[in-house]
């Protein structure tokens, strides 16, 4: 889940003691939105191929048919394609952000993540040392400005919000930063300036994929 994407957190509160655990989700309402837009024509385009389909089950002319012109159902297929590209994949993506949750549990110096959708699940665990340390980021939307502390990962797709408000103060990041045993990392690292090739603070990232479930 993007760091961006996350509009609640529970608890709110900086984490003062372990364990920790988060319970994150996105906003629905615009996927819903978006959904509901382009639901009706996707079904409408897949419609022609949903009866050509069961023409071709019930019908053995049409099979015939089909056989003896190879190019039309190299067409058909390619069309089909196009349609699973353009309108397919992107109404899967957001029937699952529909459902999307993420659980972040903290404990024994080591992060656990569980991202969760209509669709399955993934987990995956790192110990604490892996990441670089926390930063304090301010990120700027059309919904307004939030400030975020965030456990930063070399891979910045593995980082972790801990926590989000109007504002935070210095002892906010100095207590987050104790409690995990880590430093305080510039911002920019979470945006990609240098994070790829910048060593962790303490030991080798490393992940271990615990269950993917499709």
């Amino acid at each position: 889940m993007r760091l961006a994407s996350i509009e609640t957190s529970f608890p709110s509160s900086v984490p003062s003691s372990f364990p920790v655990r988060l319970v994150q989700a996105p906003s629905s309402s615009g996927a819903i939105l978006k959904l509901f837009v382009l639901l009706p024509a996707s079904i409408a385009l897949l419609t022609p191929f949903i009866l050509v389909g069961v023409q071709l089950a019930t019908n053995s002319e049409a099979r015939a048919t089909l056989m003896s012109h190879p190019q039309s159902g190299i067409l058909l297929g390619l069309a089909l394609g196009c349609w699973a590209v353009l309108l397919g994949w992107p109404v899967k993506r957001l029937a699952g952000t529909i459902a999307q949750l993420r659980t972040v549990s903290i404990f024994n110096n080591s992060v656990q993540v569980s991202d969760s959708d209509m669709f399955g699940e993934a987990k995956w665990r790192e110990p604490v040392q892996a990441f670089a340390g926390v930063a304090h980021n301010v990120r700027t939307s059309l919904s307004g400005v939030r400030h975020e502390l965030v456990l930063v990962h070399p891979d910045r797709q593995k980082s972790i919000l801990l926590a989000m408000a109007q504002n935070f103060a210095q002892a906010d990041v100095d207590a987050i930063c104790r409690l995990l045993n880590t430093v305080e990392v510039p911002s920019k690292l979470l945006h990609g300036f240098g994070s790829a090739n910048r060593p962790v603070v303490a030991g080798t990232a490393h992940t271990e994929p615990l269950r993917t479930a499709a």
